[in-house]
Parts: C-alpha cells; sequence; structure tokens
C-alpha cells in the first residue's frame, strides 16, 4: 500500500513536470512566432521612430513642467514653444529635401552624433534663456530626423511593393507608442530623477549614430527587410491627379485642428497644477492625448473606408465638437483626461490623411513632402501654445480655448462641406 502511493506521487509530479515542459515549450514557440511575426511587419526604422518618440515627448514635456514649475506664465510657456516650433519648420523645410539628394541616412548620421552632445546641456537648465535655446535646439533635431525616416520608409517600401497605407500606418503606430511612454514619465522624471532623460537622451542617439554607420556602410540608402506578404496587400485606389487638392485640404485641416491639441498637451501641466495637482503627475493625465492619437491610428490604419472618399473621412473629424463639449464643463481630473484624449483623436484623424496623401507621392520627392509635414507639425507646436495661451490667460480659464476650438471648428467644416462638393462633382 505504502509503495503503490509512493509510485502514484511519482507518477503524479513526473506527469506535473511533463505538462510544465510542454507548457514552456508552448510559450516560447509562440513566442518566437510572434518575434518572427513582428519582424516581417516592422524594421529598423520603425525601432528608430519608436525609441526616438519617447525621448521627444520626454524632454518636450519636460521643458513645459519646468516652465509650470517656475512659475512662467501661460504666454511665457507659448513663447519658448514657439521658438522651438519655428526651429522644426526650418530643420524640416531645409534639411528634408536634402535627404532626396544626397542621402537620408549620411543625415541621420550627422544629426545622431550632434544631438548626442546637445543633449548634455539638459543637465544644466537654469533660467528661461537655458530652456529656450534647448527648446529651440531639440526641436532643429526632430525636424530634421522625422523627414529623414519617412522619406527611408515611403521610398523603400514602395520599392518592397509594400502598400502606402500600410506604410503610412505602422510608421504611425511606432512613433505613437513612443509618445505615450514619454509624455506620461516626463513630467514625473523631470520633477524627481532628471538626469535620467538626459542620460537616455545621449546614450540612444550615440547607439544609433554606431547602428546607422554600420547599415549605411553595407547597404548605403537601401534598408534590410522581408516583410510579411499581408503589407503587400494592394490598398484602395488614389486618383492622384487630384493628390495635391486632398493634401492642401487635410494639410489645412490637421493646422487648425493640431493647434488645440498643440494647446492642450504644452499648457495643461500648468493648467493641471494650478487646479492643485502635483506636476509631476500631470503627465498621466495628459497622456491621455496620446493614448487617443495611438488608439485612433490603429482604428483608422485598419478600417480605410475613407481612402479617396472625403465625404465618409469627413465623419472621423467629429471628435472635435465633442471636445469642445468637455472643455465647457467644469474641470476634474477624468474631464482634464477626456478632453485630451478627444484632442489627440481630433488630432489623429487628419493627421493621417495628410501623411497618406502627402507621402504617397507619384514623384519620388518623399523627403521632400515628409518635410512639409513636419513643418505643418512645426507650424501646429509652435502656434497651438502661443494662441492657447492668450486665450487661457486673457479668459482667466479653459473658456478661453474653448471659444478658440469653436471658431477652428466653423472654418474646418464649412471646409469640409465645400470640398466634398467638389470633388462629388469630378
Amino acid at each position: 500500500m505504502i509503495y503503490s502511493l509512493k509510485l502514484r506521487k511519482i507518477i503524479k509530479s513526473h506527469t506535473v513536470y511533463v505538462w510544465l515542459l510542454i507548457i514552456r515549450e508552448r510559450v516560447q514557440t509562440i513566442g518566437e512566432m510572434r518575434m518572427f511575426s513582428i519582424k516581417k511587419e516592422f524594421n529598423l526604422y520603425h525601432l528608430f521612430s519608436n525609441n526616438f518618440s519617447i525621448l521627444m515627448y520626454l524632454l518636450v514635456s519636460s521643458i513645459n513642467s519646468v516652465a509650470a514649475h517656475w512659475g512662467l506664465s501661460y504666454v511665457m510657456i507659448g513663447l519658448i514653444n514657439l521658438g522651438g516650433g519655428l526651429s522644426y519648420i526650418s530643420a524640416s523645410l531645409l534639411l528634408g529635401r536634402l535627404g532626396d539628394r544626397i542621402g537620408h541616412k549620411r543625415i541621420l548620421i550627422v544629426a545622431t552624433l550632434s544631438f548626442s552632445i546637445f543633449n548634455v546641456f539638459g543637465f544644466f537648465w537654469s533660467n528661461v534663456v537655458e530652456l529656450f535655446i534647448f527648446a529651440t535646439g531639440l526641436n532643429f533635431f526632430f525636424g530634421t530626423f522625422f523627414p529623414q525616416i519617412e522619406g527611408i520608409l515611403s521610398k523603400e517600401e514602395r520599392l518592397l511593393g509594400i502598400d502606402p497605407a500600410n506604410t503610412i500606418n505602422r510608421f504611425t503606430i511606432s512613433w505613437s507608442t513612443g509618445n505615450i511612454i514619454g509624455m506620461a514619465m516626463g513630467p514625473f522624471l523631470i520633477m524627481r530623477f532628471p538626469y535620467l532623460i538626459f542620460s537616455y537622451g545621449i546614450i540612444l542617439n550615440l547607439a544609433a549614430y554606431f547602428i546607422l554607420r554600420k547599415d549605411f556602410s553595407k547597404r548605403g540608402e537601401s534598408i534590410s527587410f522581408d516583410p510579411s506578404s499581408k503589407l503587400k496587400k494592394p490598398s484602395n485606389s488614389v486618383d492622384f491627379p487630384k493628390i495635391g487638392l486632398y493634401r492642401r485640404v487635410y494639410r489645412i485641416t490637421l493646422v487648425m485642428m493640431g493647434l488645440v491639441y498643440a494647446a492642450v498637451l504644452s499648457l495643461f501641466p500648468k493648467v493641471i497644477s494650478m487646479s492643485g495637482m502635483p506636476i509631476a503627475l500631470s503627465g498621466f493625465i495628459v497622456v491621455g492625448g496620446n493614448i487617443g492619437v495611438f488608439l485612433t491610428f490603429i482604428l483608422i490604419g485598419k478600417v480605410k473606408v475613407w481612402v479617396g472618399k472625403p465625404k465618409i473621412a469627413s465623419l472621423f473629424l467629429l471628435a472635435f465638437p465633442v471636445m469642445i463639449f468637455f472643455i465647457f464643463i467644469s474641470p476634474t481630473p477624468m474631464i482634464f483626461f477626456a478632453i485630451a484624449f478627444l484632442a489627440g483623436v481630433s488630432y489623429a484623424v487628419p493627421y493621417t490623411y495628410a501623411i497618406f496623401y502627402g507621402l504617397n507621392s507619384p514623384d519620388g520627392d518623399q523627403g521632400k513632402q515628409g518635410g512639409f509635414h513636419e513643418a505643418i507639425m512645426g507650424m501646429i507646436w509652435g502656434i497651438g501654445p502661443i494662441l492657447g495661451g492668450l486665450t487661457i490667460q486673457l479668459s482667466g480659464g479653459l473658456i478661453g480655448l474653448g471659444f478658440m476650438a469653436i471658431l477652428i471648428s466653423v472654418v474646418i467644416f464649412s471646409m469640409q462641406f465645400k470640398f466634398v462638393k467638389i470633388t462629388d462633382k469630378v
């Protein structure tokens, strides 16, 4: 009897052990399959986009948080962002098209090495002038960086036969996942552990510099990527003779809706701190905007019914008037989060339209179009905070931002109505 019980225990323990081995092997297999799938869907330049997006939003949110902590006015915070925005525009327009001529990787190699050195100055912030200089420098770098990434991906993936809509969707997802982390952690880290932010910037840029040099020496301007076959599915057709009109309309829409989004992300650390919450925690509320951007990119990247169809595309813009409604509600942490979230959705929709019709170019000028697109980003992040800061300061609260959004809404939907009528006739 005793031996029988021992035998049962041995068999039982052995069975459990076997099942544990099977489960472990299954988990490892699933993990390996998923890793293989990711490698077939994303490449090195998506990884750069993601990690540098983390850095960008860490630094931008840190600048705005420090400015709020120092007690700077809404207008002064706006002016700092305006200087950064003008720098971003300059870099995008000057260097975006240069990548088409001399090579995108060449520009990235110089830019990452330079910015690794520039990050050292972050350890010594002590006054408004230094904050302004740093904002200008970091925006010049990112205004250089992102047009080159967009140029590489759109050109090289087109040669690989990848659907342009899938190229845009995967790029937007790669940077939007990064900015969620950066926006959430930036205010917290700059208040508690600022050296971690600038150390990350130095290490990331140096690592990118050496990787880019090696990649360029091996492959020149081409990329190493064996894409999944599902990325090569044909997209909805775009009538290229009309693409210039689509670009203009959606770039204007992006600028106007983006002004409110930029104002929210830049000024909400101060707005939230004025309501009595610690600045260090403001990022966890403002990140609602970045989450809204990310989820919207996933949705309209999967549901491509808007491609070439302005009437349907205009329906996705309706998150903007809903956001305006929340601005006029008495603010609480949840209301702040809702405003940020809907502002992010309102920004992401025209962003996707603008970049799709911009980079889906038949003329081989993706670097130039990427430069135009990023110049628009600089315009948004430069003008949005200063306009938002003025309206908030003059009205004594968010009500001013709400009236600014109403005016924008009237202009935008009037333009969409006219655009739909024009395209229906063609």
